[in-house]
């Protein structure tokens, strides 16, 4: 298991090469355009305003004007606000792009092996059916996500440099907060507890995915998005009812209600209307997922679902 499993996780990644290229590609796209909104700030004065060494020089209305020497005058945890609005925006942008990468890999990891028949090859090897499944489950619900973090930290700390650079001896930089290690360190470890109780919460969708993956003998896509469709349907044609949408839309946007995100830690307005960067962050009640019955209902659900494509991998040699 200690050498094997490993191999395994490596095997994923030689097989899906989406799940490290299409991330790259996607930050290489934020990058590119983050830079060129940075630098291009030629038309209308924007330019002269970004060069200038004093806010006196700054072609600016006198509201403006005060705005701008009030955000100047902020204290370092309020401006450290901003980081913290940064991060959390590119640890989203590329939560969303790499779910859907995870979401075509889990439909596609075990019908792939199945219709090219490559896992008669693997069935040949030592492997165990439990570690070939569970090896795909980690690299989507722990390897990704992991990934995403440090995707996320990176990005914007490059960012912050060209940031920087741009704006470096002129009367903007007093806008942009000192780089703080312990603000970083801090925004990595939200951003963990959100990814562990991300993963928690769709658990049994990622089990469901997997399943159909293992079972599908074709068509595996559709299987896995018109039976979430019809359903609902279905059930309000016949039965006038929407149980079944709303459990779908529950499990769906659930993890969100559950965080209660208090929104007040997000209204930037000047002066003392700043939230420091410790509101920003507190304002994600996590504690409200890990206390939660139906996400460990749900995480039993998704276990479930494992452990039978477990079984059919084993039982099933091809598509």
């Amino acid at each position: 298991m200690n050498s094997t499993f490993p191999m395994l996780l490596r095997r994923e990644f030689w097989e899906h090469k989406s799940l490290w290229i299409a991330p790259l590609v996607w930050i290489g796209l934020i990058l590119i355009f983050s830079t060129w909104g940075v630098i291009q700030t030629h038309g209308d004065g924007v330019d002269a305003m970004v060069g200038a060494h004093s806010v006196e020089q700054m072609d600016l209305s006198d509201r403006d004007r005060e705005q701008l020497q009030n955000a100047i005058k902020l204290p370092d945890d309020k401006k450290q606000s901003f980081f913290a609005f940064s991060f959390l925006a590119f640890f989203g942008l590329i939560s969303v792009f790499m779910t859907i990468v995870v979401f075509f890999y889990l439909i596609d990891c075990l019908y792939t092996e199945r219709k090219d028949r490559s896992i008669l090859f693997w069935k040949s090897m030592p492997i165990s059916d439990t570690n070939v499944v569970l090896s795909k489950l980690v690299v989507a619900m722990v390897v990704v996500p992991l990934g995403v973090i440090l995707l996320a930290a990176i990005t914007q700390f490059l960012i912050y440099i060209i940031v920087w650079l741009r704006l470096h001896g002129t009367a903007m930089a007093g806008v942009l907060p000192d780089w703080s290690f312990l603000a970083w360190l801090r925004a990595q470890v939200v951003a963990l507890g959100m990814m562990v109780g991300g993963v928690l919460w769709y658990a049994p969708i990622a089990g469901y995915l997997l399943l159909l993956s293992a079972w599908a003998k074709n068509k595996v896509f559709l299987w896995a998005v018109l039976p979430p469709i019809a359903l609902p349907i279905l059930e309000r044609v016949f039965l006038n009812t929407d149980f079944i949408a709303r459990f779908i839309g529950e499990r769906f946007a659930g993890y969100i209600h559950l965080l209660k995100v208090d929104p007040n830690a997000f209204e930037a307005g000047n002066g003392s209307h700043m939230p420091s960067v410790s509101d920003v962050y507190d304002a994600f009640h996590l504690s409200n997922v890990f206390t939660s019955t139906e996400m460990w209902l749900g995480v039993a659900a998704g276990a479930a679902m494992v452990f039978a494509a477990i079984r059919i991998r084993r039982y099933r040699d091809e598509s």
